[in-house]
């Protein structure tokens, strides 16, 4: 049989290694397909060949700036009043239920009616939601961030702003070996490549001192990228939003199988989903424990889910010892 080119294909094979079509295999479709599932998201989150490192560009713009050139969020809020009345994009802390708790609403209906309890879902959404929604128009707190796709699971790095060494003829590092010129370049410069090699090193940690990279957060159930820099640099850089200007962002992007099929041919993706699925197999069958078949036969699904839990730890083990995603760029900035 070729190797599994999809999703379906490597189901079929996890069923041929339990023992099908020899024996009947007690697990249902979507059991299988949840076991898939399930180890593609552990390769991607974890295995060297579930993403790969690359590069995105940020445009900065006038939108951009508009939505994340505001100020902070406000930690609180008045107490909603159901007697009182509200304009719109007014801020209030309510609590709906138990579950969800004090939240943080705001306006949207520009009613001036008195705000029952009942219309309040209909009137009032969460401030979070709105950002979301990227609605600046009804709050001017909080900023808005940069959306992310779904396929990218860490933004690691952000190119600096501005650079010293890459200002034209005005910046630092060309007016200090011009104004040095002698030193290095005339009669006094006889320690040759080694003079220069210090001199060097002292700008990039005068630059690494004085001109960090941006400071990041990111969240990947968010999907949101913010900015923690002075906006007024970008402001500058950008000539507030008239002139493009971009940022590199260094960040991991998951291997997608249904685009890539050779993804379901990794040897640990199918050993890991084969365990998972005679896991799976074990605990169907462990309602018939004790339970004799005719010729004396007993089910025995503890030890098969037993056998299974066992590969599945080894091959965790495998995988944090052996094939993990080293993330290079930790913390930045």
């Amino acid at each position: 049989m070729p190797l599994p080119n999809s999703k379906q294909e490597l189901a079929d094979y996890i069923l041929r290694k339990l023992g099908a079509p020899v024996i009947n295999v007690e697990i249902a479709d979507i059991q299988l397909e949840d076991c898939i599932d399930d180890a593609v998201q552990l390769y991607q989150e974890y295995h060297f060949d579930g993403a790969e490192r690359t590069y995105r560009l940020i445009k900065i713009d006038e939108k951009f700036l508009n939505r994340n050139t505001r100020k902070h969020q406000t930690m609180t809020a008045e107490d909603y009043v159901s007697t009182e009345t509200y304009s719109k994009g007014a801020r209030v802390m309510h609590k709906i239920d138990n579950v969800t708790g004090q939240r943080i609403y705001i306006k949207t209906d520009s009613d001036g009616a008195f705000d029952s309890e009942a219309t309040f879902s209909t009137k009032f959404q969460l401030e979070e939601k709105i950002l979301e929604d990227q609605n600046i128009t009804l709050t001017d707190g909080g900023k808005v961030g940069i959306k992310v796709p779904n396929d990218i699971i860490s933004v690691t790095k952000i190119a600096k702003v501005d650079s010293f060494s890459q200002a034209g003829m005005w910046n630092y590092e060309y007016q200090y070996f011009l104004n040095n010129f002698d030193f290095f370049y005339g009669g006094m410069a006889g320690g040759g490549l080694t003079s220069y090699y210090i001199q060097k090193s002292f700008i990039e940690h005068i630059e690494f001192l004085l001109n960090t990279s941006p400071a990041i957060r990111f969240n990947k159930h968010k999907n949101r990228l913010y900015l923690d820099v002075d906006m007024n640099r970008l402001k500058h850089v950008s000539n507030g939003g008239k002139k493009t200007h971009y940022l590199l962002a260094e960040c991991y992007v998951i291997t997608d199988p249904e685009i890539y099929g050779q993804v379901y041919q990794d040897s640990w993706l199918k050993s890991y989903s084969v365990s998972l699925a005679k896991m799976q197999w074990g605990a169907n069958l462990k309602k018939y424990m004790n339970t004799e078949l005719p010729g004396g036969v007993q089910l025995d699904g503890q030890t098969l889910y037993n056998e299974g839990k066992e590969e599945e730890l080894a091959l965790r083990e495998e995988l944090r010892n052996n094939n993990q995603l080293e993330l290079d760029s930790i913390l930045w900035g």
